[in-house]
């Protein structure tokens, strides 16, 4: 599925957004190890994501076709 280069914008720019607020949360709200641990958690699944959304992006501008 390719997705028009507006969409993919505001999806990365709202993946972007929120990586923000959790390294401001990490720096300024942890209080607790757990808090932390789930908090990096999240940053590693959102930082992921985003990369996913370029390697997919770069696959498309190949013209090469993922196939799952």
């Amino acid at each position: 599925m390719i997705l028009d280069y507006h969409t993919k914008e505001q999806i990365v720019n709202v993946i972007n957004k929120q990586i923000k607020d959790v390294k401001d949360h990490i720096c300024y709200g942890v209080e607790t190890e757990s808090q932390l641990m789930y908090a990096r958690g999240r940053l590693s699944a959102l930082e992921t994501l985003l990369q996913d959304i370029k390697n997919l992006q770069k696959e498309d501008n190949d013209g090469t076709i993922d196939k799952t």
